[in-house]
């Protein structure tokens, strides 16, 4: 697997909770989608990684999923 690193954001005060098999294998099938190996080439160009993203809501839902490179 790429450099790749899974981050679940909450609001704070919110429960804290593991993802689901279901999501954690759709988020590993989505950091493998050939769209994103322009961006891991470029993260391991820099010496960094690729941060996958996902914002919940309080009630646990999740409402969006952020890309982003981290530089090391």
């Amino acid at each position: 697997m790429p450099n790749v690193v899974f981050k679940f954001r909450r609001p704070s005060g919110s429960r804290q909770q593991n993802p689901s098999v279901a999501m954690t294998e759709a988020l590993r099938r989505l950091s493998e989608a050939e769209e994103m190996r322009p961006l891991f080439a470029q993260a391991s160009k820099s010496g960094g990684k690729v941060a996958i993203e996902v914002f919940h809501s309080r009630q646990g839902q999740p409402l969006l999923i952020h890309i982003k490179k981290e530089i090391a």
